[in-house]
C-alpha cells in the first residue's frame, strides 16, 4: 500500500511540475521519461540550443540526429561507488522536441568496473529492478546503483534544462 501511495505522489508531482525526477524502484526506472516545459522557444530553437549545450558540455559527444530528435551516448566516469570499487556508467538518452517543451528519455545504461583489467560493459535493466530489492527494501550491496544511476540522469536533465532556460 505504501508503494502505491509513493508511486501516486511521484506521478502527480511529475505532472504538476513538468520536470519530474527519475527514481529506481523494483519496477525499474520511473518515470520512463520526463517532459519539461521551456516557454518562449520553438521546436527548432530548442533543438539548436540543445546541440549547443552538447557541444559545450561534452568533449567527444556521440550523437545521432533524426527529424530533430537527438540520441546522446556518453560515459560518466566513476559514477557508482560500490564498497571500495568504482564503476563507469555509459548512458544513451533520447531528447525530442515540441513547441515549448522537450522530452528526456533514458534508453540504455551500461556499467563497467574501473579496473586495469577490461571486463567489458554490463547492461543495466531499466525496466526491472527486482534484483536490487528484497521485501520492498533496497539490498545494501546494490544501494549505490539504485541511487547513483537516477542521480546521474537527473543531473544531466537538470543541466540541459538550465541551459535551455538561460538567456
Amino acid at each position: 500500500m505504501k508503494s502505491l501511495i509513493i508511486l501516486l505522489v511521484l506521478v502527480c508531482t511529475s505532472f504538476g511540475f513538468g520536470q519530474g525526477k527519475f527514481v529506481f524502484n523494483k519496477d525499474g526506472l520511473s518515470p520512463k521519461h520526463t517532459i519539461s516545459k521551456v516557454d518562449g522557444l520553438s521546436k527548432i530553437q530548442l533543438f539548436n540550443k540543445a546541440l549547443k549545450w552538447i557541444k559545450a558540455t561534452y568533449k567527444k559527444p556521440d550523437t545521432e540526429m533524426d527529424k530533430q530528435i537527438i540520441r546522446l551516448t556518453s560515459i560518466k566516469e566513476n559514477a557508482i561507488q560500490a564498497d571500495k570499487r568504482y564503476f563507469h556508467m555509459k548512458y544513451v538518452v533520447e531528447i525530442s522536441f515540441k513547441e515549448g517543451q522537450y522530452t528526456f528519455k533514458p534508453l540504455e545504461i551500461q556499467t563497467k568496473a574501473n579496473s586495469k583489467y577490461d571486463m567489458g560493459w554490463k547492461d543495466f535493466n531499466l525496466n526491472n529492478g527486482e534484483a536490487y530489492f528484497k521485501k520492498g527494501k533496497v539490498i545494501k550491496k546494490t544501494k549505490s546503483y539504485v541511487k547513483a544511476i537516477p542521480a546521474v540522469l537527473n543531473e544531466i536533465n537538470a543541466r540541459l534544462y538550465d541551459f535551455l532556460t538561460s538567456e
